[in-house]
């Protein structure tokens, strides 16, 4: 049976990985999983029980190029929050919001009040709203605690949201309705990726006791 690490050898792999530079909570558990994973091997391989003395060896092989290499872990997780964004367009609370937003915008579109309103600033104050709680938000709740792909995640929503409003602007016909429809399509990203960020706030929250 494949002797697993105890509680006590994991956080000292953490703390030893945060010593080395390793800041960001979320990668450093990446990095920490695949650590102990070879540790457990090398038990196996090694014939032995010895956490320390495989731990010692392993990073005197491995230390440096784990942590040139650390890029590799923070694009598994921009990857996978990513993959769930797009998952989660079709969440129920994420349709519930979207119908909702669809509903508004197709009252707009039989009034007369669509001459008035402000499309580019409506797509601004989304898109701003969305970095603000995916940049901001974080700061107050884990206050000095920092999560790498929270970060970077928010800086590629608001990329993405730059380069389709851009696109509209390029290519647009009919002004309203060009504007609505691509309104209401990345506001359906934004909110899946609000909805996705949220989810992630509270699981890192849970898994490193986070206050």
């Amino acid at each position: 049976m494949k002797q697993q690490l105890t509680q006590e050898e994991i956080q000292f792999i953490d703390n030893y990985l945060k010593n080395s530079g390793v800041e960001y909570i979320d990668t450093r558990s990446e990095v920490v999983d695949h650590v102990a994973s070879e540790i457990e091997n090398r038990f196996i391989e090694n014939n032995t029980s010895d956490f320390y003395e495989e731990f010692k060896m392993y990073m005197i092989q491995h230390k440096k190029a784990l942590l040139k290499n650390i890029h590799k872990y923070r694009w598994a997780l921009d990857k996978r929050i990513l993959k769930q964004v797009v998952k989660n367009l079709f969440h129920q609370k994420v349709l519930a919001f979207q119908t909702l937003f669809l509903v508004i915008s197709i009252t707009l579109l039989n009034t007369s009040l669509i001459d008035q309103v402000d499309f580019k600033a409506i797509h601004i104050v989304i898109a701003g709203s969305v970095v603000f709680l995916s940049l901001i938000y974080p700061f107050f709740w884990f206050r000095k605690q920092k999560i790498s792909v929270i970060n970077r995640s928010a800086v590629l929503c608001y990329f993405i949201n730059y380069l389709v409003f851009d696109l509209v602007l390029k290519i647009v016909d009919d002004y309203i309705f060009t504007y609505s429809i691509s309104l209401v399509i990345i506001t359906w990203f934004n909110i899946s990726f609000a909805f996705t960020q949220v989810n992630y706030f509270k699981f890192y929250k849970d898994k490193f006791l986070l206050s």
